[in-house]
């Protein structure tokens, strides 16, 4: 004799309720690796461009300093504004000099220090 399975046994396949379950995990791993993809390409986005900005500062700190310290300088990046203030410690002579972006694309400023120029042995 051949036995016919019945076909309303339920133990074919999977509910509803279990593909719901399923859909709704993998709706959430897809959300989170796509927002991680996102976040990722935006950091290397910002991180291109800080390195972008560091190379513009060391070009001109070699400027500023390759022309003696003298702040009219011919700018390379007319986004970036170079001022210089001479600060003097005990008997030493500091050049103060900010670097920053004017045309308001964001960043902070870039501070930093170098030894000043004697104006009398020039």
């Amino acid at each position: 004799m051949i036995s016919q399975a019945n076909p309303d046994s339920g133990e074919d396949g999977f509910s509803i309720l279990e593909m719901i379950v399923a859909m709704t995990i993998l709706a959430l791993v897809l959300g989170i690796a796509s927002q991680s993809i996102v976040t990722a390409s935006r950091s290397i986005a910002v991180a291109k461009e800080q390195v972008e900005a560091a190379r513009a500062i060391r070009a001109m700190l070699a400027n500023y300093q390759a022309r003696g310290g003298s702040a009219d300088m011919d700018m390379t990046q007319p986004s970036w504004s170079l001022k210089t203030h001479t600060i003097e410690v005990s008997k030493a002579k500091l050049t103060a000099i900010v670097i920053e972006g004017s045309g308001g694309g964001g960043g902070a400023p870039f501070l930093t220090f170098v030894p000043g120029q004697d104006t009398n042995s020039q």
